[in-house]
């Protein structure tokens, strides 16, 4: 047994156990933890995201029952008015949140609701109305579906030749277009999602693209149910990439599509485009700010309090291991491993 599956046998053993109680009932948390997720979906159906930001159905559901059950579900609402008002949160408090609005988060929502839990899902508006795709499933979904065994790409006066001919090859021109895109602004991502679609863009595998987004009738059931609907700007674009005017486009627009669309206030946002990238800013923050929201949420790793800066929320990042998050919200929090 290697390390790495040592560690989380260890860590099976504590939850199944009782030990992170444990820690709960004599060290609770009073801080907040917000859980990012992204898609939950199969591993033999996912196509269009990065598996490490993937949770099947049942996983998730075993995250849910296990949040709802032994923790404090907070809406991001609530989490606002708490730091707003300098009030002390419940104790060992968990919020859900999505980012993107993949399909797949409509089941996502009903499993909360299932077990009574809420969560807010960050949506990237234009994807929802068709009027663009997704771009990061777009490059995911056509890199791994396509039958060419190679493409080009030319960008920043710099042509790159991809091999297609395994699993592996797949990936590592995805990560490598991936990496061009959220470095750069929105004509380079478009010349490169124009080049990619041009080569590999099947008029079938365009279309199947396009149904991995939740539709504006999926979000409104989602809203119904009480789930509380954030923007994600209108194209995933990478703001601190983009030109001032396009920044602001992107977050004040979004906004606006949402409440239009869904006939509520949207008060939440979440920076798109993390990882080892700049993805927001202090200019950023503040056209976030500007553009009246009540918040928004990074990728940044930690939890809460009622000192948190409401316009850079941190988050805890989620793995499919149910047993490594609950590590990370407690042993990781009190030994500081």
């Amino acid at each position: 047994m290697n390390k790495d599956k040592l560690s989380l046998f260890v860590k099976k053993l504590l939850l199944k156990f009782g030990i992170y109680s444990l820690f709960r009932k004599f060290a609770p948390n009073e801080k907040i933890a917000v859980l990012r997720y992204h898609a939950v979906v199969d591993a033999d159906r996912n196509f269009y995201t990065s598996p490490p930001i993937a949770l099947s159905p049942a996983a998730f559901e075993r995250h849910v029952q296990y949040f709802a059950k032994k923790y404090t579900v907070l809406s991001l609402d609530e989490v606002v008015d708490y730091i707003r008002q300098k009030k002390s949160p419940p104790k060992n408090a968990v919020v859900f949140t999505f980012d993107d609005g993949y399909a797949d988060n409509l089941p996502a929502a009903r499993i909360l609701k299932k077990y009574g839990a809420n969560g807010t899902f960050f949506i990237t508006t234009d994807p929802i109305g068709r009027e663009t795709r997704l771009w990061l499933s777009e490059v995911t979904y056509l890199i791994l579906k396509t039958t060419r065994s190679e493409f080009q790409i030319s960008a920043g006066g710099e042509n790159h030749s991809f091999s297609l001919t395994d699993l592996r090859s797949r990936w590592k021109a995805i990560r490598a277009l991936v990496k061009l895109i959220k470095s750069n602004d929105r004509l380079v991502r478009d010349a490169v999602l124009q080049q990619l679609k041009e080569q590999l863009g099947e008029a079938q595998l365009l279309r199947e693209i396009e149904n991995l987004i939740l539709t504006w009738d999926e979000v409104k059931e989602m809203a119904d149910m009480g789930m509380v609907i954030g923007s994600h700007t209108l194209t995933h674009l990478n703001l601190p990439n983009a030109a001032p005017e396009d920044a602001v486009k992107e977050i004040k627009e979004s906004k606006a599509v949402l409440e239009q669309k869904l006939g509520i206030n949207i008060r939440h946002f979440s920076y798109p485009n993390s990882g080892p990238y700049d993805y927001f800013n202090e200019r950023i923050r503040e056209y976030v700010i500007e553009a009246n929201y009540d918040s928004s949420c990074t990728s940044m790793n930690g939890f809460l309090d009622t000192g948190s800066d409401l316009f850079a929320l941190e988050r805890v990042r989620t793995v499919p291991e149910l047993a490594e998050v609950v590590h990370a919200l407690e042993w990781d929090r009190v030994l500081g491993a």
